[in-house]
């Protein structure tokens, strides 16, 4: 029952895992198109400023520039918050409570087969018909019983 219980917790942490990753992935898409956005923004604003910049009046120019530098600054921001790729916390911690909870699940369904194969051996062995025995919190104490009472017979 416990490796249910632990397969359950894995599966859980596993989808609040993949629900920060999609939101994760959708905050840098978003900044992505906002980098892009601004990204258009310069290219139109060089035309302007290539306009500008052949206009002998200055000061249409030193419009445009100051323009043009806060959309590069602009889009340096976005485009840097893009690139960033760092899971947060909930989603590393729902990652190692998976981790963890698949790692007990394996350990408790191996040492739950160990015990069920040690058991049908040794009543195999000392029995002349072979049992068959549920192998649980009962089935093991059951077992365990059996055994405790035939080594106690043989001496």
């Amino acid at each position: 029952m416990r490796a249910v219980e632990l397969a359950k917790v894995a599966a859980s942490a596993e989808a609040l895992r993949l629900r920060r990753l999609a939101r994760r992935q959708g905050l840098r898409a978003a900044y992505w198109a906002v980098a892009g956005v601004f990204a258009v923004a310069v290219f139109v604003l060089l035309h302007v400023l290539a306009y500008h910049l052949m206009v002998p009046h200055l000061s249409p120019t030193q419009a445009s520039l100051v323009i043009l530098v806060v959309d590069l600054v602009l889009a340096g921001v976005f485009a840097f918050l893009a690139r960033r790729d760092v899971p947060d916390p909930v989603e590393k911690e729902a990652r190692q409570i998976r981790q963890q909870a698949l790692a007990e699940m394996k350990s408790s369904l191996t040492l739950t087969a160990m015990a069920g194969t040690a058991a049908a051996f040794l009543l195999g062995r000392w029995s002349s018909k072979p049992e068959v025995t549920i192998v649980g919190k009962r089935g093991t104490m059951r077992v365990v019983g059996k055994l405790a009472a035939r080594l106690l017979a043989r001496r």
